[in-house]
């Protein structure tokens, strides 16, 4: 199901209303409190645990792939040269190589841009540990999971791929308490799927194309809003008074119905 969660305060205790399984991506007291709740959920541990993102590469996966290594990159702006090194990225993935660090040698300009993305990433320890190390964790969408990504020891770069990519591996329900710091425009494929939790401190953490994805969702829990974001939501409320919502102390729910 989708839902959104948006205002400033602790949005713990309904993001633990879910069931069955799921992927929660996040770090400090929220993971905590899913692995008390949820004592059968795995933990992912990006020092200890590897997959290969290349496994069962198809045309779709290729796809987005490429979409996730451009989208989170700060130089994955919409430019020739951008839209050349993706085509060339899903042709040189199709070619079905074992790893990131064993892409075919580029024999052209908007080839080596593609390979430079994955070399970009893979001067990371972490990333490059994680992502071409022995595969020792799979993502069953049977299965709970509870990804610990430690921004300030990780940095926002390397969190930020590492989320995205454990997302493109788990096929189930996605739990992002941080939706402003994850969530990109691609990621409204998760809304369409139906399969997205995401808190938000504000619509400002997003871009307009996502906003209008998310205001969509019928299943909303809003907090204590910004004046700004309390305009848009209050259609969605029985107030008709927007500073309400920026006032409130509880929270307003909007059903699904």
């Amino acid at each position: 199901m989708n839902r959104l969660l948006i205002g400033n305060a602790d949005k713990t205790e309904q993001l633990l209303k879910t069931s069955g399984a799921f992927l929660l991506i996040d770090d400090g007291e929220i993971c905590d409190a899913f692995l008390e709740t949820f004592p059968t959920a795995r933990d992912f541990d990006p020092h200890k645990h590897h997959f290969n993102p290349l496994e069962g590469m198809d045309y779709k996966k290729a796809r987005d792939f490429a979409d996730l290594v451009y989208g989170v990159s700060p130089q994955g702006a919409n430019t020739l040269t951008v839209r050349n090194g993706k085509r060339a990225l899903v042709k040189l993935l199709l070619e079905q190589p074992t790893g990131l660090d064993a892409l075919p040698t580029p024999k052209t300009p908007a080839e080596e841009e593609a390979v430079g993305m994955i070399q970009d990433l893979l001067v990371s320890p972490i990333l490059k540990g994680v992502l071409c190390g022995h595969t020792n964790i799979k993502f069953s969408p049977n299965r709970k999971f509870v990804a610990r990504i430690d921004r300030a020891e990780l940095g926002d770069f390397d969190a930020l791929v590492l989320g995205n990519l454990l997302i493109g591996q788990f096929q189930g329900q996605v739990i992002l308490p941080d939706g402003g710091f994850y969530l990109r425009e691609f990621h409204t494929s998760l809304i369409r799927q139906n399969r997205l939790i995401a808190g938000l401190n504000s619509f400002a953490e997003v871009s307009k194309t996502l906003e209008q994805a998310l205001v969509g969702i019928k299943d909303k829990v809003i907090y204590r809003t910004s004046p700004q974001d309390a305009e848009k939501l209050i259609v969605y409320t029985r107030h008709v008074e927007p500073n309400i919502l920026v006032r409130q102390t509880g929270l307003e729910y909007t059903p699904s119905e």
